[in-house]
């Protein structure tokens, strides 16, 4: 039975990425994404006629989650990372 190979050459250690002020802010781009969708769903109700009045009560459920969910978006990707003084 021949040997295996065994020219390991570890790789380096990872190393932690400089921190990117503006990298939490990225998360944010994901409520326009989700306003454009619900604009595209009132315009093709409108376009094609169909009735929206059986997902109105969610639709405005979901709009409040979603507002509640960006007021806490904003302060966690403004709030201090850790061992950071402002």
């Amino acid at each position: 039975m021949e040997p295996l190979e065994s020219d390991y050459t570890p790789l380096p250690s990872r190393r932690r990425r400089a921190a990117d002020p503006t990298r939490r802010y990225n998360w944010l781009y994901l409520f326009p994404v989700v306003g454009i969708l619900v604009v595209l769903l009132f315009a093709s109700a409108g376009l094609f006629q169909f009735s929206l009045a059986p997902i109105v009560d969610g639709l405005m459920g979901f709009l409040i989650l979603l507002f509640a969910l960006f007021v806490v978006a904003i302060f966690w990707a403004s709030a201090p990372r850790r061992g950071e003084q402002s």
